[in-house]
């Protein structure tokens, strides 16, 4: 994971340094122990670098710095998501050690049996009960009912997306996408209050 240094931290050379890394190394180490994606994990990295700039440019300048017109993106907000519904790619596989499957070929049509055959494949790789258990649980972490249609919208999705182009990188990447829309549906439907005016 790239770094790059906590700009607002005014320090002789050789102290910063001594601690930007220091700090640096203990963002990696909270942020990688997190199970989520890999891009998840730059975004999560990102939020705490900025939030740390900013508290230092803060105590810095002092209070009488204006306030931002557009509110930051902070590590806290990303966080309780990132713990409670991020979803690895790799563990949900039965066997992560298997080979990735390559992107079908472009020549292929719509009705072709390669696209079904591959997403068959593609779908047996992937470890349901898991999945299922990260639905279950979310949902009734928020207070929602849940139902195993939740879990078949998912997988039709996901197929649709990605089956079709055959890569096993593109169809767990949609199975990532989809959980992420489902646990935000969960959250929204536990936001609504019944008998609301919409």
């Amino acid at each position: 994971m790239q770094s790059r240094p906590v700009s607002g931290l005014r320090l002789g050379r050789v102290e910063e340094s001594s601690v930007t890394n220091g700090i640096e190394s203990a963002i990696d180490r909270v942020v990688n122990q997190l199970p989520v994606g890999q891009s998840a994990r730059q975004d999560i990295r990102k939020a705490f670098v900025d939030l740390l700039d900013r508290v230092v440019n803060e105590s810095v300048q002092g209070p009488s710095k204006p306030p931002a017109t557009t509110p930051a993106v902070t590590a806290t907000q990303l966080l309780p998501d990132a713990k409670t519904a991020g979803t690895s790619s790799t563990s949900l596989l039965i066997d992560a050690t298997l080979p990735s499957l390559a992107q079908l070929s472009d020549d292929l049509t719509a009705a072709d049996p390669a696209y079904n055959e591959r997403e068959v494949l593609l779908r047996e790789r992937l470890n349901l009960p898991e999945l299922e258990h990260r639905l279950r649980g979310y949902a009734e972490s928020v207070g929602i009912e849940y139902s195993s249609t939740d879990l078949d919208g998912i997988l039709r999705n996901s197929g649709y997306g990605a089956a079709h182009l055959g890569s096993s990188d593109r169809y767990m990447a949609a199975v990532e996408r989809f959980t992420g829309e489902a646990f935000k549906n969960y959250r929204e439907r536990a936001g609504n209050v019944p008998g609301a005016q919409a």
